[in-house]
Formats: C-alpha cells, sequence, structure tokens
C-alpha cells in the first residue's frame, strides 16, 4: 500500500474554484504531460563547479509584503541549493488562476505554483495539475501522515493526491470582554453554546428594529455560512454518494438560528447595521469599534488586531456550537501544485517537497498563518505579542487543526457557497423558511454538481 492510500481510510475533503468553474473545456485543452528526460530545458552546467544546475519557474500569487516573505524564503533556498535553482513570479491573486489555466492549456506552464487549496479539486477534476503520489512514495521526506488530514485531505481526488498542503488557517470565537463587563456579565465565563450566545447577545444589544442599533451583541451570518451546519451537528456533503446533504435536521436546526435572529431583531434592521460597518481586520473594524461584542474571526485576524487595536480587551475560544453537537471550524489555506506539462517535474517536486514543509515553516513566523503539519504547531508568528494571553489564543486556533472541517469535496463547491449565502439571504429577509431555502440549494448545487461530474 502506497504512502497515499494509507490516507485514505478517513474521508477526504476537498474543495473547487470559481475561475475554473467558468473553465469547463480545460480537460480537453490540457495537453498531455511531457514525458520526463534526464535533461531538462532549464538545466545547464555551472561555470564555478562543472557540475549541471536546474533552474525552475515558480508561480505565486502573494504580492507587497507576503511577496517579500515568499522571495526571502527562495533566496534562502536558492544559497543553500547549488544543483537546483527557483526563479518566482508573482501574479496578482486575481489573476493567477486564469493565467494559470490559459497556460497549461497552451502548453507552456510554470514547473511549480501555489494555489488557494480550495481550488485542487477543481484542477484535479479537469486534467489541470499533476497527480503526485508516483512522488510521494518516492520521497524521503513527504508522508501524508504528517499533515493533519484536515488540510491533505483537500488535496485528494478520488484516491490520488494532486497537491501537498502549504499554509493553514481556521475559526474561533472573539469576546470584546469591556462589553461583556458593561452589560453586567461575567467576562470570566464566555459563552460556548449558542443559547449562552442568545443569552449574551441580548444583553449587550442596544437599540432596536425600528430606530436602529447602536450595538449588536452578535449576528450569526455574514461570516462563514458553513459553519452554521457543521456547529449544529450536521454535514453539507456525503463524499461517497457525491450528493449534496443540506437538507438534514443538524443544517435546519443552522439555518432556524438565522431566523431566530432575524425574527427577534429584525432581519432587515440587521442588515442595515450590518452593512454600515467597516471593513473586517481594517483600523474599522466593529469588534474594534465596540459595534459587535462577539465574532467569528480567522486566525490571521490576529496579527490585525495586534496592529490597529491593540488595546481592546478580548479573549478568544473555540465556535460556539448548538446543544448536543460539538466543537468545529474550518480549515482553509493554500497548496503547492505541480500543473499539467511541468516542463521538469521531477526537480520541482523536490522544490514542492521542501516548500510544504521546509518553506512553510519560514513562512509562518512572518506571515502571521498557520502551519499545516502535526509537528509544527509550536511555530510562532513574530507579528503576535510573545505573553501568554496571545500564544493561548494561537493555541485556541492550533487545536481546531485536529477537529475542523474544510469545504465540501466536490467540484461545485464555488457554486454551492453562493447557493448557501442565497438560502441564508433568503431566511433573513423572511422570503423562504430554512427547510425551503436549504432544499433549493441543494437541488440547485446537485445539479450543477452533476453536470461537473458528467452525470447529466
Amino acid at each position: 500500500m502506497s504512502k497515499v492510500q494509507s490516507r485514505l481510510s478517513r474521508r477526504a475533503f476537498l474543495q473547487t474554484t470559481a475561475v475554473l468553474a467558468a473553465g469547463s473545456a480545460l480537460a480537453a485543452c490540457v495537453p498531455a504531460a511531457a514525458p520526463s528526460t534526464g535533461e531538462s530545458a532549464g538545466s545547464g552546467a555551472s561555470a564555478d563547479t562543472g557540475t549541471a544546475t536546474t533552474t525552475i519557474t515558480y508561480w505565486t500569487f502573494w504580492a507587497d509584503r507576503w511577496g517579500e516573505f515568499q522571495q526571502q524564503i527562495v533566496d534562502d533556498y536558492n544559497a543553500t541549493h547549488d544543483q537546483l535553482q527557483v526563479e518566482m513570479l508573482i501574479v496578482p491573486w486575481g489573476d493567477l488562476a486564469t493565467k494559470l489555466l490559459t497556460a497549461v492549456s497552451a502548453g507552456n506552464p510554470p514547473d511549480f505554483s501555489i494555489i488557494n487549496r480550495g481550488e485542487v479539486v477543481e484542477w484535479a477534476v479537469r486534467g489541470g495539475v499533476m497527480a503526485l503520489d508516483d512522488f510521494i512514495d518516492a520521497s524521503a521526506e513527504s508522508n501524508p501522515d504528517d499533515w493533519f488530514p484536515v488540510a491533505w485531505g483537500e488535496c485528494v481526488w478520488e484516491g490520488k493526491s494532486y497537491a501537498q498542503p502549504f499554509e493553514s488557517g481556521t475559526y474561533a470565537a472573539w469576546y470584546n470582554t469591556q462589553l461583556f463587563a458593561d452589560a453586567g456579565l461575567d467576562p470570566a465565563q464566555l459563552p460556548t453554546t449558542w443559547a449562552e450566545v442568545d443569552a449574551a447577545a441580548a444583553a449587550i444589544t442596544s437599540g432596536n428594529a425600528t430606530d436602529g442599533y447602536e450595538r449588536v451583541g452578535f449576528i450569526p451570518w455574514g461570516s462563514r455560512q458553513d459553519l452554521l451546519g457543521w456547529l449544529a451537528g450536521g454535514e453539507w456533503y456525503d463524499e461517497e454518494s457525491q450528493a449534496v446533504t443540506a437538507v438534514t435536521p443538524e443544517n435546519i436546526a443552522g439555518m432556524t438560528w438565522v431566523k431566530q435572529y432575524a425574527d427577534q431583531y429584525g432581519g432587515e434592521a440587521l442588515e442595515r447595521f450590518r452593512q454600515g460597518l467597516g471593513g473586517g481586520d481594517t483600523e474599522d473594524d466593529p469588534f474594534y469599534r465596540n459595534q459587535i461584542a462577539m465574532a467569528w474571526k480567522g486566525s490571521w485576524s490576529l496579527s490585525s488586531k495586534t496592529e490597529y487595536a491593540p488595546d481592546v480587551a478580548f479573549n478568544v475560544l473555540p465556535l460556539p456550537y448548538r446543544e448536543g453537537a460539538d466543537n468545529d471550524s474550518i480549515n482553509q489555506g493554500s497548496a503547492c501544485v505541480l500543473p499539467t506539462g511541468s516542463p521538469q517535474p521531477e526537480p520541482a517536486y523536490e522544490f514542492l517537497s521542501w516548500m510544504s514543509i521546509n518553506g512553510v515553516a519560514q513562512w509562518v513566523p512572518n506571515a502571521a498563518d498557520m502551519v499545516s503539519r502535526k509537528d509544527q504547531t509550536e511555530i510562532y508568528p513574530n507579528a503576535l505579542p510573545d505573553n501568554d494571553e496571545f500564544r493561548g489564543h494561537w493555541k485556541t486556533y492550533n487545536d481546531a487543526l485536529a477537529y475542523a472541517h474544510h469545504e465540501p469535496s466536490m467540484p461545485a463547491r464555488r457554486f454551492w457557497n453562493d447557493q448557501l449565502s442565497a438560502a441564508v439571504d433568503a431566511i433573513v429577509l423572511g422570503q423562504k423558511t430554512p427547510e425551503q431555502a436549504l432544499q433549493d440549494a441543494q437541488d440547485a448545487t446537485q445539479r450543477e454538481l452533476d453536470k461537473a461530474l458528467g452525470k447529466a
């Protein structure tokens, strides 16, 4: 049994991307991968040593200071690897998928790229990235068991691994402890269940649906809508049957929680309040401005708070869940891939493996992201205060790596996200019941999924 196959006894969750959904003809356009030869086009003789030096091309979407962090990683690699050199090209986030798709279709892709991990399954279904199983089995460093299952699982499609995880990020609950104290609540007894969130929200909220709100304790929509099902004990997709499973008692309970807030506080009134708020992770973040007391935020938000609101008193706990359910979160990140037609797959995989193990260990301290490997969770970001409080917050996010979901493993992921968002909107505005909204989202997504899988 291969190292990859040994990881497939668990359910692997995968996700897709919008740009590739528009490129449904990719599989027909992708040329067959060129057979590997002993000498690649990027190989040459080193003038100093006479040994062969191979140069590979690497495309990344990180720009600005994150691009500088990536370049430093590449520079460090080049300084310590005489026979393999890497040339990095920054392709802006919004352009990478389109340009990579074009390059793969034309038969001139880069040797290696990092993409959104949610895109891997769509690239795999369309034939745009290479399966890595043979490389992984021959590698002394890359073992799927060394990664958290939620991270590696996103890289697997129909039993084959098409990527290796780079960084990760999870979600947790933030509580403005000063607002709790001001409302007469104990900041040392923060909510862990939805019922406790409800009670705190009622105590903290200031204003009403008619005159408007000055402050709201909590709004259960507008962040990750999929969390509402998982935190109620539900699942959105059955991988084995390739069926969307939105209409279940658990998922309906999650959407009923949305309806509860819309009924109690006024769905349109809460939407007006929410739409008037500043952007998240900016100096105008409503959590920093004492406009919202409880928020669900990603691990990357800790560095933003350090920069914009270091004096706002807060605490970070695992996401609250419906009574009878359990802790849950979502893991998302990026992944290392070899585009189909990679001119030099062997040396490119050598760098891919190094990036997913060593490169990410250099990335996390600078970028304030999280790791994807089990043996690297002690790495701590340089951008965060090095004290017990923030190390505790970081641990809360790290702990979620062991129990988090990632988005459904289907090549209609972006379509599903849009349908789920539309369902939530309809519930908030009183246009549909939770059951009907989920049924409509399930039916539409199943049709789209069947088309993507060639079943319709």
